[in-house]
C-alpha cells in the first residue's frame, strides 16, 4: 500500500479521499457562495484531514482489538467477607430493583437482601444496593468488607463523592462512602458481569415482590444454582480489551 512520506505515513488512499471530499467541497462554495473566498493552501487542507482520518481509524481498530477470557467468581481472603451488589431496571416501565449477598472465604452464604425500588434509572439502583448491602454488612458486624459491582460509574461515583456537587446521587453515593469508613477495612472494586452473576440473580427476583427491602439468612432457592457455580468456580467468557 502506497504511503505518503513524511506525512505520518499517510496512506495514499486516503490522501485521494480527502481530495475528492475537499474538490466537492470547494466546487459547490464556488457556485452556491460566490462572494466567499476559497482558502488557497489546498494541499495544506487535504492533508490535515487525510491525517484526522488516519488516526482516528487507528484509534478505531486498537479499541476494537479484543480477546476472549475466562472468568469466575474468587472468595474472599481468610477473615474477611465479599459483598457482591447489582442493581436491575425494566426499560419499558421503568421499575428498578437491587440485590446483594455477602459471603466468606470458604464461599458460603452468610446473608443477602433484595429491594423493589419503584421507578427510576438503572444508576439509581446500583446506587441503592451498593447502600442496603453496606448497611446490612455493618448491621451483622462484618469487619473486613471487599465490595464487588459491575457498574464502574457507581464504584467511579463513591470513590469521588466529596467532588460530585449537584450530581443526581451525591447525596447516596456520600452516604456510602461514609458508610464504608464505618468498618476496619472496606474496599470497593468493580467487576464484570460474569463474576457478578448471584447479585444480579438476587436482582432480578425483585421485580417479584411489593416495594421494600428482604432479607434472607438463608440463600433462596432461586439463586441455587448460581451459587453452587461460584463455589465450585465455573467460569464465564467475555471478550475484553487486549490492553
Amino acid at each position: 500500500m502506497s504511503k505518503i512520506k513524511g506525512q505520518a505515513d499517510i496512506p495514499w488512499y486516503l490522501v485521494f479521499v480527502a481530495t475528492c471530499w475537499h474538490l466537492w467541497k470547494w466546487r459547490n462554495k464556488f457556485i452556491f457562495q460566490p462572494e466567499e473566498e476559497v482558502r488557497v493552501n489546498h494541499r495544506h487542507d487535504i492533508l490535515v484531514a487525510a491525517h484526522e482520518w488516519f488516526m482516528a481509524s487507528k484509534n478505531l481498530h486498537k479499541a476494537s482489538a479484543k480477546i476472549q477470557v475466562s472468568l469466575a467468581w474468587v472468595p474472599p481472603s481468610p477473615g474477611q467477607y465479599k459483598l457482591n451488589v447489582d442493581g436491575t431496571r425494566k426499560s419499558a416501565s421503568g421499575c428498578i430493583g437491587a440485590g446483594g449477598v455477602i459471603r466468606d472465604s470458604f464461599g458460603d452464604w452468610t446473608c443477602g437482601f433484595v429491594a423493589n425500588l419503584g421507578r427510576g434509572q438503572i444508576l439509581e439502583a446500583e446506587m441503592w444496593g451498593l447502600f442496603f448491602g453496606l448497611k446490612l454488612a455493618k448491621d451483622r458486624g462484618i469487619c473486613n468488607l471487599l465490595v464487588e459491582m459491575d457498574s464502574a460509574v457507581a464504584v467511579k461515583l463513591v470513590k469521588n463523592s466529596t467532588t460530585l456537587g449537584l450530581h443526581p446521587v451525591a447525596s447516596l453515593a456520600s452516604c456510602c462512602w461514609e458508610l464504608m469508613g464505618k468498618f476496619e477495612t472496606c474496599a470497593l472494586q468493580h467487576i464484570y458481569r460474569e463474576r457478578n452473576v448471584v447479585a444480579d440473580c438476587i436482582a432480578q427476583w425483585s421485580y417479584n415482590m411489593d416495594l421494600g427491602v428482604c432479607l434472607f439468612d438463608m440463600a433462596p432457592s432461586w439463586v441455587g444454582a448460581s451459587l453452587v457455580d461460584d463455589l465450585i468456580g465455573v467460569t464465564r467468557t467475555r471478550l475484553v480489551c487486549s490492553e
